[in-house]
């Protein structure tokens, strides 16, 4: 049975990591904008987007981490204040997304973090997935701040249950 090639990551944003099954950690935007490179690597050792779209459909052991939005900045993008703006939202030419969950408590606060702890990735979302996730958030949770970020192909979602921030990112893709 032929296997389906995983998702493409539909678009970048600078800070953004990528570790091969070699162990090499990949940087966005560590030297240059735009560009990655691997901390205390040879400068002239630096890739371009499409270059780790390769990486990244090549190794299967590769893990993709996106940049966290800290927590004491605005969530980067487009507020979506309203369940109609939630319902309208088209975000074509995306095909799917990959949840991204972090969660800020208080011993990673008193710690110095301000993005928190990584959570396993959910991937394979649809785009019915997406919108039915955020109208849930937004339903459960009123004080929730949500935001599209077009630029960098992101969904934001943020909220705080006791004393845990809760920080979703949806990382869109592409067939």
């Amino acid at each position: 049975m032929p296997s389906t090639p995983a998702p493409a990551i539909w678009r970048f944003a600078d800070h953004d990591t990528v570790r091969t099954s070699e162990g090499r950690i990949w940087h966005r935007g560590l030297r240059r904008p735009q560009q990655w490179a691997v901390p205390g690597g040879d400068a002239s050792a630096e890739i371009d987007d499409n270059a780790v779209r390769s990486l990244l459909s090549a190794d299967p052991r590769a893990v993709f981490a996106p940049a966290a939005p800290d927590a004491h900045a605005p969530l980067p993008g487009r507020a979506l204040d309203t369940p109609e703006a939630l319902r309208l939202l088209d975000i074509r030419p995306a095909t799917g997304a990959t949840l991204h969950r972090r969660a800020l408590d208080r011993v990673g606060a008193f710690a110095g973090s301000t993005t928190g702890a990584r959570r396993t990735p959910a991937p394979g979302l649809r785009p019915a997935d997406v919108r039915a996730s955020l109208l849930g958030t937004a339903e459960r949770h009123r004080a929730a701040r949500i935001t599209f970020d077009r630029v960098h192909g992101r969904l934001h979602a943020r909220y705080a249950v006791a004393s845990t921030l809760h920080t979703h990112t949806y990382v869109l893709t592409t067939a």
